[in-house]
């Protein structure tokens, strides 16, 4: 069984470096257990420190592609084109898989390759590498997703191929492509398996996508569990509209 990890880049020269070296890592480790891992890294053109941390990991890399695209989202459907893999993923360049997670989820889909959609707990970091949280997984469904919390597990989440390749590419939103994938995973009727464990470790900061512009999250969200059902007596419409309230008078500095 083969996995494809997709790792979309642009100017995150703080982290880069333990991204990669944690994918190697990866790699080697899977590989001494007949696991197949390859690493595809689509770069936006980054700083010249960026380029030399890929150029430093290249030869341990199976692809490696430096060209401005067209955001977050375009870079990790080249990789969804260009990979091979049974299942794929895809890890930001601040954020790191959990090697024994990684391994204990490859040896589930090894035994039940039925399942479609994958994920499970996730590690909040920061920027020094400590837990700052940790979230336990949980079974979601499409309902609660889009009519009560938007809350998924990604990183952490991994894709069948043959599945997603029925269901298209992310679309192009600037945050919450991943939200509205599982969503549309959902509603193709995936297989999907939740694990117990551990599989990867987000790191969240201030300046971090996540942490700076959440009113984006929000509004996006609030569209996109819209197109999948969301009405306007949800607990999602009105807890979003009172978080938007709340940004829009009291903005973070």
């Amino acid at each position: 069984m083969k996995f494809s990890i997709i790792v979309p880049s642009f100017n995150q020269e703080h982290f880069i470096d333990d991204t990669l070296r944690n994918l190697v890592e990866i790699k080697q480790k899977a590989k001494e257990r007949g696991i197949d891992v390859e690493v595809l890294v689509f770069d936006s053109q980054s700083n010249n420190n960026v380029q030399a941390s890929i150029n430093n990991f290249k030869s341990d890399l199976d692809y490696v592609e430096i060209k401005k695209d067209l955001g977050q989202y375009d870079a990790i459907n080249k990789g969804i084109l260009k990979s091979t893999g049974d299942y794929w993923t895809w890890l930001n360049t601040d954020d790191l898989m959990n090697v024994e997670g990684f391994l204990k989820l490859a040896e589930i889909l090894k035994k039940d390759s039925s399942i479609d959609y994958i994920y499970g707990g996730v590690n909040y970091i920061n920027e020094k590498g400590d837990i700052t949280k940790h979230y336990g997984s949980y079974p979601l469904d499409i309902k609660t997703l889009y009519s009560h919390t938007p809350a998924i597990f990604q990183p952490g989440s991994f894709f069948k191929r043959t599945f997603t390749s029925k269901i298209g590419l992310l679309m192009p939103y600037q945050c919450c492509f991943d939200y509205e994938y599982i969503l549309r995973c959902f509603k193709n009727n995936a297989v999907v398996y939740c694990c117990s464990f551990v599989v990867s470790n987000f790191r969240f900061y201030k300046t971090s996508k996540s942490g700076s512009i959440i009113p984006v999250f929000i509004k996006e969200q609030l569209e996109i569990s819209k197109n999948y059902g969301r009405k306007w007596f949800h607990f999602l419409t009105i807890f979003s509209y009172l978080r938007l309230l709340k940004h829009a008078l009291f903005p973070r500095k």
